[in-house]
C-alpha cells in the first residue's frame, strides 16, 4: 500500500476491455494495491492520441503498458511477472517460479485459443466443434491440477495465491459465456476458479463498475459485448 510520501500508484493502460490487461488488474485487486487504469477507446486508437502516442515508449506501440513511476513496461507476459513479483504473487525459489510459469502458460494457451475463435469470421460454424475440443483439453487440465496442486484451492503454493491462480481462474471464467455449463463439468477446476473470485478484494472488484464489461472490443465476432462476457452479480 502507498503512503503520503510514497511513489505514485501504478498505472495500467489498455483498451476499454478485459483482454490481456485483466490478469494484472486481478492481481492488484487481490493484493490490495492501488492503481490507475486508462481505457483507450478503439476509435481513438488510430489517431495521434492512440498508437502514435505509445510508439516512443514501446517497441511496436502496443498495449497493455504498465507505468510504475518513471519505469514503463509493455508486453503482457513481462507485465504479469513484474507485477506478480512486486505484489508477492510469485514464488520464492526457481522451482516454484517454474511451476507458476508452467500453469500460467497453460492458461495462456487456453486464452489464446479462445481469442482466436472470438475473432474468427466462421465463429458460429466452429463453435460446436470447439466445445468438444475444449472439453477434452479441460479434462486434461483437471488431471494436471490433481497432479500438481498442493491443495484444492491453489495451483502451486499451499494456502497462497500466485499469478498461476489468477491466470487460470481468468481463463476458465472467459469460457463461461462461450460454452455455458462446460466448466461446471470439471468440479475441481470450477471450485478453484470460484474461490479466487470470492477473495475479498477480487470479489468487490468483479462486481463493480470499475471492471470492463466486455472481454474484447466490439469489432470481434464474439466477446465484445457484455452479454457475451461473464458478469459476476450480487453481493
Amino acid at each position: 500500500m502507498t503512503t503520503p510520501n510514497a511513489n505514485p500508484p501504478l498505472k495500467l493502460v489498455y483498451f476499454c476491455a478485459r483482454g490481456r490487461a485483466e490478469p494484472v488488474r486481478l492481481m492488484l485487486e487481490l493484493a490490495g494495491v492501488p492503481y490507475e487504469y486508462e481505457g483507450v477507446p478503439t476509435q481513438v486508437w488510430p489517431t495521434a492520441e492512440g498508437k502514435q502516442r505509445f510508439l516512443a515508449s514501446t517497441p511496436l506501440g502496443q498495449l497493455p503498458i504498465l507505468h510504475d513511476g518513471d519505469f514503463s513496461l509493455c508486453q503482457s507476459t513481462a507485465i504479469y511477472k513484474y507485477v506478480a513479483r512486486k505484489v508477492g504473487l510469485y514464488g520464492t525459489n526457481l522451482k516454484e517460479d517454474a511451476r507458476i510459469d508452467e500453469v500460467t502458460e497453460t492458461a495462456g494457451d487456453i486464452l489464446f485459443d479462445l481469442g482466436t475463435l472470438f475473432w474468427d469470421l466462421r465463429f458460429a460454424e466452429r463453435r460446436p466443434e470447439h466445445r468438444q475440443t475444449l472439453r477434452k483439453k479441460l479434462a486434461q487440465v483437471q488431471d494436471y491440477f490433481e497432479r500438481v496442486a498442493p491443495d484444492p484451492e491453489h495451483w502451486v503454493l499451499p494456502g497462497r495465491y500466485t499469478l498461476a491462480d489468477v491466470r487460470m481462474a481468468y481463463a476458465l471464467e472467459t469460457v463461461l459465456p462461450l460454452h455455458p455449463g462446460l466448466v461446471e463439468e470439471f468440479p475441481r477446476l470450477h471450485a478453484a476458479m470460484l474461490r479466487l473470485f470470492s477473495e475479498s478484494g477480487v470479489r468487490q472488484y468483479v462486481r463493480s463498475d470499475r471492471r470492463c464489461r466486455s472481454y474484447t472490443v466490439e469489432l470481434a465476432t464474439f466477446g465484445g459485448k457484455p452479454e457475451e462476457t461473464h458478469q459476476f452479480t450480487g453481493e
